[in-house]
């Protein structure tokens, strides 16, 4: 049983810490650095209060204190209220408040351009508050960071992604989603009555992305075992099972709105977040089911596609993941002959050709060839670990122990929370040909091994395979529904 079972409540912050300092080789993981955290009806209210002791921790005066509260444009209502126009008139009982406002009403996006806008608003501040949802928070936390560190209030407004309460931030970089460094928030607010009433997708959509926790940990084991990836520890992984219970019960009323299923959904990706900011890798978290997601928003924004919902697009990839893991050990049992890959000559001309489906430049499949290239130096010397690994089909499902997915249950989940399971359900621009090229080569876009990487390094990733694995999925889908 894992220790993390004594935690009664994840909000209690002191007694998480405790558990993890009791856990596995704690000097490995990363400090946790939020002080506060709370899921509640009325956490927006508690802006002013945590924000003052924040200041004066920091040394810093209260009174007057100039602080800017970053917001995109979306409207966010909590009841009758307009709760971005509620949190600045709180905020300006006390202190001198700058409102800063990103986006011109279109899809905002996290790239260098809003980044520069709100570090330079941040200049000379106090403190900061973000008010929005995962995509303000990421630009506040890179900026804030930025601006030396500032006390941070991060208002959450939706339960859509798992990056409120994490030290890094996606960001857009020629093109690509990469993930970098940022920083933890000091104090997390997420207010679960605003949460309930956000759009019915944005919190299944939140949904598909925890899904991932069911997906991700055993491709992050996997490239432990295969030499590429040392980062792996049980003590994230433990604390995200734990919490996470089975989704695919108290995640029935998701769709609905029900106050107590998006309170639980808001506390698993609560702490999907801690989980991947003590790891000190996103790993844990994102494997081949995120690689596809970012495939399918690199499209969208080269083809001038409004980007599809992350968590969205992750829990429908969760499913063909599961797929891969279970169409790998159908293989292994078959007796399938390994043959081993004969394109190394000509991988970077693979991948560029692949991007150049987004980029015609060139430079969207630079830069994906920089972090792809950097994945096969590593695997380079890993060939013994991988014979070794796929020796024993048996002793491989024994040692992937509860971190091997299964795509049934996953759909299942999908299904009961009245979340998107099929591709065909997400955006129209998301056509067959699209869905295949995404599956097919994500394994191209980025510098992190998962399931794909091992059937394309055994010669198990031809078009065919893509074919029977994008089938399996389509095969437990149709069983996941009444």
């Amino acid at each position: 049983m894992s220790l993390f079972s004594q935690v009664e409540d994840p909000t209690d912050l002191d007694q998480v810490r405790s558990v993890i300092a009791a856990s596995e080789r704690p000097e490995a993981l990363v400090p946790l650095g939020i002080s506060r955290m709370v899921i509640s009806d009325d956490a927006a209210g508690e802006v002013v209060e945590s924000l003052s002791v924040l200041l004066a921790r920091a040394g810093r005066s209260v009174a007057g204190a100039r602080v800017v509260a970053l917001m995109d444009t979306a409207v966010i209502r909590k009841g009758a209220v307009d709760l971005k126009s509620s949190v600045v008139e709180q905020l300006a009982q006390v202190f001198q408040v700058d409102r800063v406002v990103l986006g011109d009403g279109g899809h905002l996006l996290a790239d260098d351009h809003a980044l520069d806008a709100a570090t330079a608003a941040f200049q000379g501040a106090d403190g900061v508050v973000s008010i929005g949802s995962g995509t303000i928070s990421d630009i506040a936390k890179v900026a804030s960071d930025r601006a030396g560190g500032l006390p941070f209030v991060l208002v959450q407004t939706a339960a859509s992604v798992d990056g409120y309460t994490d030290n890094v931030s996606v960001i857009l970089r020629a093109g690509a989603k990469r993930t970098i460094p940022s920083r933890w928030p000091d104090v997390v607010l997420a207010d679960t009555e605003v949460i309930a009433s956000a759009p019915q997708e944005l919190n299944t959509s939140g949904f598909g992305e925890l899904l991932s926790l069911f997906t991700a940990p055993a491709d992050w084991w996997l490239a432990s075992q295969i030499g590429t990836d040392t980062s792996f520890h049980t003590t994230p992984r433990d604390l995200l099972l734990t919490f996470a219970g089975d989704p695919g019960e108290w995640g029935e009323g998701i769709g609905d709105g029900n106050p107590e299923a998006v309170k639980q959904l808001t506390r698993v990706l609560a702490i999907r977040g801690i989980g991947t900011g003590i790891a000190g890798s996103t790993a844990c978290l994102s494997g081949m089911e995120h690689l596809i997601s970012h495939m399918l928003d690199m499209h969208a924004a080269a083809h001038h596609h409004e980007i599809g919902l992350h968590g969205e697009q992750v829990g429908v990839a969760s499913v063909v993941g599961a797929s891969a893991w279970e169409y790998l050990f159908v293989q292994l049992r078959a007796g399938r002959p390994v043959t081993p890959r004969t394109d190394g000559d000509h991988l970077q001309q693979i991948v560029l050709d692949v991007f150049a489906e987004c980029d015609p430049s060139g430079a969207l499949g630079a830069e994906c060839w920089s972090d792809f290239s950097a994945k096969r130096a590593a695997w380079a010397g890993a060939s013994a670990n991988v014979e070794a690994l796929i020796a024993d089909a048996d002793a491989l499902e024994r040692n992937l122990g509860a971190m091997l997915p299964n795509a049934l249950s996953l759909a299942t989940g999908l299904v009961r929370a009245g979340a998107t399971v099929s591709f065909d359900e997400l955006d129209a621009w998301v056509t067959p040909q699209v869905w295949r090229w995404a599956v097919k080569n994500c394994l191209y876009m980025r510098n992190r091994v998962t399931i794909v990487d091992l059937l394309a390094e055994l010669g198990w990733w031809t078009d065919a395979d893509v074919a029977v694995v994008l089938g399996m999925t389509e095969a437990v889908i149709r069983q996941a529904r009444p």
